[in-house]
């Protein structure tokens, strides 16, 4: 049994927009391993977190009850899980998968950031660049999934910042996902139809309120 700690709202008990916790807790769930969601706000999170997690202050992180070991960031807890788990579904470790889509959150945020007009345009090509990589590798597998027609730790991954992608780009730039990129569409059609998707929603005006957020900090308007 483990205790997770993802972005959340504590007071509302709902999850919040961390496509890495989500996508840790996407693998919790498809390896069935059993576990408790405890949700933090991510602007007021307490100083004992940097005990834990070497210095860090980040989620998601967690603790496994019986040993008492603690781990922090999703590259890290989800090999530890593959190799700790041989006996439950294998999922591959994010060395053993397909990598596309590794720069796919940075081009977003440069797309988003973008003010100028050029630059916009620019940012958004970029983007489209790497969404058509996803989407042909997708295109080229034997299913929905770059594992096929089951899911393995790529599309772990990838799903959840397709998501923010979709809402993130439509909601601060009127951008939509090009109706001819078919397989992130039946990807992620398939993928909201699992139950571990089901298990760790959350809704699309969090990513949304989370992008504008983020702007703001950032300066963009």
């Amino acid at each position: 049994m483990y205790d997770l700690y993802v972005k959340g709202s504590p007071e509302k008990g709902e999850l919040g927009d961390c496509p890495f916790s989500h996508r840790t807790m996407l693998t919790f769930e498809e390896k069935g391993i059993p576990y408790n969601k405890l949700l933090l706000d991510e602007l007021n999170m307490p100083e004992w977190i940097k005990e834990v997690c070497e210095g860090k202050q980040q989620i998601p992180f967690g603790t496994e009850l019986d040993s008492g070991k603690w781990m922090y960031d999703s590259d890290k807890i989800i090999p530890y899980l593959e190799d700790k788990f041989t006996d439950r579904k294998k999922l591959g470790k994010p060395d053993e998968v397909d990598k596309v889509g590794t720069n796919l959150m940075p081009s977003l945020i440069e797309f988003l950031k973008a003010q100028d007009p050029k630059e916009e345009e620019e940012k958004k090509t970029a983007l489209l660049g790497v969404l058509r990589e996803i989407n042909n590798a997708l295109q080229k597998s034997d299913g929905p999934y770059f594992g096929g027609q089951d899911v393995n730790a790529a599309d772990l991954r990838v799903a959840p910042q397709l998501k923010h992608v979709i809402i993130g780009t439509k909601s601060l730039k009127g951008f939509e996902m090009p109706s001819e990129m078919h397989g992130i569409h039946q990807f992620l059609k398939a993928m909201e139809e699992r139950q571990s998707w089901k298990n760790t929603y959350y809704t699309e005006k969090y990513v949304s309120d989370g992008w504008h957020k983020k702007m703001e900090v950032m300066g963009v308007k």
